[in-house]
């Protein structure tokens, strides 16, 4: 049996969750941590100005549509493919949504929303940003572990679906 559009699907969802996971690296290692050594008024102006655009990007869409496309494609593996690719291919969707989808739905997105809210001269906001940081990158490494995880299963779902999906 042949296994190309499910392969070539493994493909893309491997290199898209990859990117994904290379974003948010780049949040937890080094983008967070300069935000947070700047002055708060600078560094909150500056996460308020990233969240705002990054609703209207690629990298969201990815986000939103690796989720669905997963679970589908685990559904239609359940059924259709053979071999050990059909577990990575369970495990994608097992690890990327609650790890990734839901991680940002309901931990990054509120917290982004309520610095949003926040006048970056005031005190308050100075506290809030100290605890912003620390806790929207500790989510964010469980994205970015997430991410990687997700790829790492669809690339080997691949490749055994390139070797014919028995192994």
């Amino acid at each position: 049996m042949t296994y190309e559009w499910p392969l070539y699907l493994c493909l893309f969802l491997a290199l898209w969750s990859a990117v994904v996971g290379g974003v948010f690296s780049a949040f937890s290692e080094f983008i967070m941590a300069a935000l947070q050594r700047a002055e708060p008024a600078s560094g909150i102006e500056a996460m308020q100005h990233i969240n705002r655009t990054v609703i209207r990007t690629q990298f969201v869409a990815g986000i939103l549509l690796i989720a669905p496309i997963s679970v589908l494609l685990a559904l239609y593996g359940s059924t259709n493919l053979e071999g050990s690719a059909v577990f990575a291919i369970i495990g994608a969707p097992i690890i990327f949504v609650p790890t990734v989808l839901l991680m940002t739905i309901f931990g990054n997105v509120p917290m982004n929303n309520r610095l949003d809210r926040l006048d970056r001269q005031l005190p308050e906001a100075h506290t809030y940003w100290a605890r912003y940081g620390r806790d929207w990158t500790r989510l964010n490494h469980i994205r970015t572990l997430g991410s990687v995880l997700t790829a790492g299963l669809y690339l080997f779902a691949a490749v055994n679906l390139a070797a014919g999906g028995q192994s």
